[in-house]
């Protein structure tokens, strides 16, 4: 009998359209992933209640019956009481029924809804491209991640590899900064310094505090000059830190960015060991005295 070939992990996708499933079910398989198909949020949940071993959820924002962040939203309140009821930390952490005691063969809780999904389970909203309110919307509601349509093979299989915890997945690049930055939500503040870039974080230093949770529209004249048009990154601040008196650690999750967005950093991370606002003028002298010699 052949031995069965072993995959990287067990999605789901979930799709109201035959195409998307079938293209989506295509690239996954061929890059060693098994997978399962759902055509709308019921089906789906029925496909979470069969195959335990899921790790992954591709899930479409817009379906009928039920949408995306329903789905989610029931999923989610699902392994919170399942983490609950096993006294867990969300890592697999309990003590059997969050009473200190094993469950007894057969034994159920009181308030089991059937079969819980794993609690390590991920889930990454697939949406519109020109839809940049849906994906704010699914990455508040608590998604992990998202690919957007038409669907970028390299990009989803990126995305795809880290949400699934493959070690040689393509991790996002990290750029050391020191450019100055405005917040259009603190305009009357001073400037900002932004001293880390990634396509979904950046990290500031800033003379005034800014509470955990604030959406926030950075915006800096180098990357713009680069970008060649206005980026206004926008994002949700996930953590600050005084470190003196006039000089905050703040790390912001950008949130809503488009594709095109994260193509264009990703295109900068990628590509410098690190971005300086006088980097340019530097540059230019360097050439002119190289020109004069």
């Amino acid at each position: 009998m052949a031995e069965e070939k072993k995959t990287k992990g067990k999605i789901l996708v979930v799709d109201d359209s035959e195409d998307i499933r079938m293209l989506l079910a295509l690239k996954l398989r061929k890059a060693e992933y098994e997978v399962v198909l759902a055509s709308d949020g019921m089906q789906a949940l029925e496909k979470v209640d069969e195959h335990h071993d899921l790790k992954l959820i591709i899930l479409d924002v817009m379906m009928p019956v039920m949408n995306g962040v329903q789905v989610m939203k029931f999923l989610l309140d699902k392994i919170e009481k399942k983490i609950a009821a096993s006294g867990g930390d969300g890592n697999g952490n309990g003590n059997g029924n969050g009473n200190g005691g094993e469950k007894k063969e057969g034994e159920e809780n009181a308030d089991d809804e059937g079969p819980s999904p794993n609690i390590a389970l991920k889930i990454c909203f697939c949406t519109a491209k020109t839809d940049p309110k849906q994906i704010n919307l699914a990455i508040q509601a608590g998604a992990h991640d998202y690919i957007t349509k038409p669907i970028d093979e390299s990009i989803l299989l990126q995305k795809i590899d880290r949400l699934m915890g493959q070690d040689n997945a393509q991790m996002f690049a990290v750029m050391p900064c020191d450019l100055e930055i405005t917040i259009a939500e603190f305009a009357k503040e001073k400037p900002s310094k932004m001293i880390e870039l990634s396509e979904v974080h950046s990290k500031l230093e800033s003379s005034f505090f800014i509470p955990d949770g604030t959406e926030i529209t950075l915006d800096s004249h180098k990357l713009n000059s680069l970008f060649k048009v206005p980026v206004n990154m926008k994002g949700s601040v996930i953590f600050s830190e005084k470190l003196g008196p006039d000089l905050h650690a703040i790390e912001v999750s950008f949130q809503g960015l488009t594709e095109d967005d994260r193509t264009e950093i990703r295109s900068i991370t990628t590509t410098k060991r690190e971005l300086k606002d006088a980097e340019d003028d530097e540059e230019d002298e360097q050439e002119g005295s190289a020109g004069s010699e």
